[in-house]
């Protein structure tokens, strides 16, 4: 199992502050192999990649190109080719979007689910409004928040162009059958984008056992650097798509007639990429390799387990998505009583120094559904700890004590 108490002494964050941090499915925190390689690059290197003919740019190039490899790898991608450095997740997805209507052959239905997040349902509003070649359906989720697989496998037709899905809700944690929707689309000739933001932390994630067409995610929600996000495509489909972006460095030629563009993944990274970023980012890989990824995972979901345990002791708390002994995510979303989430996250910061998420999590739809105008989050990392879930729970008593009455269970 992962060492917790190791691990912290590896984020200067909780080195220097007395926070239980539970805001992860987020934003992670950053350990000090990463800051490190981070600031490697502006003390060492500082050159940009692929353009100079000297020494310290050759150098900055081979370390760009071993993040790319290193991200391939993690992914089991075939090659680094299918590895697009994007500013984050929502980037990736609007790469595809703003790609797929202008290559696709195939005109009809986008699939996108109820509880997406806002990053994977606006794009593909965007793509379809105004359009006459395509259009945009919800496969619906159930009062729990859980994806209605009767209803996907009825809307998905022979006229679906590509189904666009979270492998796991931001929201209630709820996850996927990544493999089975895949082969069901696979099998109407729909492509598969899958949303990887809340997998990749905390779960292994092979793209071709998969079967995935695109993966997306981000790499501050997993030990690395923000601004920076990964877009996994197959090669064979990359070079197909036109670049949504135009700049230096992504073309091979250009004449005041004519545009040769590159292979990819270069012609998707137009400009100076955040290479300090990207390089940063391989230590992060090496990072939760070293931890191991299954043992992340296995430590993640004991975390969210005692969690929901003991929240559904508390009469007053209602908890949201699956319930315990149901497979789940690394995070727990819940409502008190008689708080308003916001006020809530107010109080266990004021209480216990406990930091968590409230209000929509950029998925208004799915709160909809459920009747919801807001609600509280709570996500784990490695670096949290059974006594942080103690602490969440005696400020959760603290606040129902104050701002909801004396009910407190």
């Amino acid at each position: 199992m992962v060492n917790v108490e190791a691990v912290k002494r590896d984020f200067p964050i909780l080195e220097n502050r007395d926070v239980v941090y539970l805001d992860n499915a987020a934003t992670t925190l950053t350990p000090e192999p990463v800051i490190a390689s981070l600031m490697n690059y502006y003390r060492n290197l500082g050159a940009s990649v692929h353009r100079g003919i000297y020494r310290l740019a050759d150098e900055t190039t081979e370390k760009f190109e071993s993040s790319r490899n290193r991200v391939a790898d993690f992914i089991g991608a075939d090659s680094p080719r299918e590895i697009i450095f994007t500013k984050n997740c929502t980037e990736g997805l609007n790469i595809l979007a703003y790609s797929l209507h202008l290559w696709s052959e195939k005109k009809g239905k986008i699939l996108v689910t109820e509880m997406d997040h806002h990053s994977n349902i606006l794009p593909w509003r965007f793509m379809v409004d105004g359009s006459d070649r395509f259009q945009l359906d919800y496969v619906s989720v159930t009062e729990e928040g859980k994806l209605d697989l009767d209803d996907f496998g009825s809307k998905l037709t022979s006229d679906t162009v590509a189904v666009a899905f979270p492998a796991i809700s931001n929201v209630v944690g709820a996850i996927n059958p990544v493999k089975k929707m895949a082969k069901m689309a696979h099998e109407k000739d729909a492509l598969v984008v899958v949303d990887g933001a809340q997998w990749l932390p905390h779960r292994p994630f092979d793209v071709s056992e998969f079967e995935v067409d695109f993966l997306t995610f981000s790499a501050h929600k997993m030990l690395g650097p923000t601004g920076l996000g990964v877009l996994y495509g197959k090669e064979e489909l990359l070079r197909r798509m036109p670049p949504p972006f135009g700049g230096g460095e992504m073309v091979l030629e250009v004449t005041r007639r004519e545009v040769k563009w590159q292979e990819p993944p270069q012609k998707f990274e137009p400009g100076t990429p955040p290479i300090a970023q990207i390089l940063c980012f391989e230590s992060a890989l090496d990072y939760l390799d070293d931890l191991g990824v299954g043992e992340v995972k296995k430590h993640v979901d004991s975390l969210a387990g005692k969690a929901l345990k003991e929240l559904s002791k508390l009469p007053y708390v209602e908890i949201y998505g699956p319930t315990e002994g149901e497979p789940r995510g690394g995070l727990v979303s819940f409502n008190v009583e008689g708080v308003h989430p916001h006020d809530l996250a107010s109080a266990l910061d004021s209480l216990e120094n406990v930091a968590i998420r409230a209000g929509l999590h950029c998925a208004q739809p799915l709160h909809e559904i459920m009747g919801l105008n807001s609600s509280a989050r709570v996500s784990f990392y490695v670096y949290n700890d059974p006594e942080d879930v103690d602490r969440l729970i005696d400020g959760v008593r603290g606040a129902k004590k104050i701002l909801g009455g004396e009910n407190v269970g």
